[in-house]
Parts: C-alpha cells; structure tokens; sequence
C-alpha cells in the first residue's frame, strides 16, 4: 500500500472493485480447462489460487473483529505462529482442495462481496487505525489498510502473473 495516496473508505472500495472486476474478468476469460487441468511445478491449478485469494480475503473480518485468523483459515496454531506461509499457505489449498471450480468462483465472488459490505460501514479514520487496534493480541502500529490491501487488491496483484505462467505452460 502506497505511503503517499491516503484513501477514503468510498476510495479504497472503488479501487478493490476494480481491481477484482480486472482479475475476474480475465479468470473468467480462462477455459476450464485452463482453470483447473494445468498446474505450476508445486501442483497448483488456477482454481487453487482463486481459492487461495478468496481464503486470505476471508481472513479480513476475524481480523477487523480480533479474533484468530489462522484459526478461521483453518492453520494449525503452531505453523501459524511460525510465519512459515509456504506452510500456511498448502494448508489452505488442502481445505480448499475438493472445490469446484464453480464453487471456487463463487466462494471468491462471495467474500469479496461480504468484504466491501464491511468496508462501506468502516470510517476513513478505521482504515488508519493501527492494526493492534483491531488484534488486541498484537503489538503492530502499521495500519490495518496494509493488510486490507495485502488481502485484497495486492494480493490479487501478487497472484496474477503466477496465473498467468500457469496459462502459458499450457
């Protein structure tokens, strides 16, 4: 999240709107094929990471209501506390494994609908507001809008070009 630009709450869901509409858009563009039969050299499909994105942008409400995301993420304590997001990350994929596509698609759609919901009925200062203030447990001064963002619109950023690799191998 850029230091610079300091966002209203109306501002920021525009921006996550968009930049979920451009992501969907080109999944959505994407074969079935393409979405669920090619994979990386880790195994992951398209549908993995759409999953994925979904999983971490559901993480977003236990965050802003303090409680466990690791927990609603389904990651054991211990490699939570880790930080070990390789790790975090294969237990996701494994929860979400026996997704459709379609269901994949819709578990997206749907968080990021609940996740703007929420948004909308946050103030302009919420987002500022560090993200100790929203994980009691948590000594972190940074602004919750980092891991909004990190969840969200950079994490869509983050993911695009591995989608896209996996596309192209095929």
């Amino acid at each position: 999240m850029s230091e610079e630009r300091r966002y209203s709450v109306a501002e920021f869901v525009q921006h996550l709107i968009e930049k979920y509409d451009e992501l969907d858009t080109y999944l959505r563009s994407l074969s079935e094929a393409q979405r669920t039969q090619l994979t990386d050299a880790t195994g992951w499909t398209v549908k993995d990471h759409i999953a994925h994105l979904a999983a971490w942008e559901s993480s977003i409400e236990p965050l802003l209501d303090g409680k466990d995301r690791g927990e609603h993420l389904g990651v054991p304590a211990d490699v939570w506390a880790s930080h070990d997001f390789d790790a975090i990350n294969e237990y996701i994929r494994k929860r979400h494994a026996a997704l459709s596509l379609y269901e994949a698609h819709d578990f997206f759609r749907s968080v990021h609908e609940r996740t703007l919901e929420r948004l909308r009925a946050m103030s302009d200062e919420d987002l500022y507001k560090p993200y100790k203030s929203y994980q009691p447990t948590s000594d972190r001064e940074e602004p919750v809008i980092n891991w909004l963002y990190g969840n969200t619109a950079g994490h869509y950023a983050e993911h695009r070009p591995w989608i896209e690799a996996i596309v192209a191998s095929g």
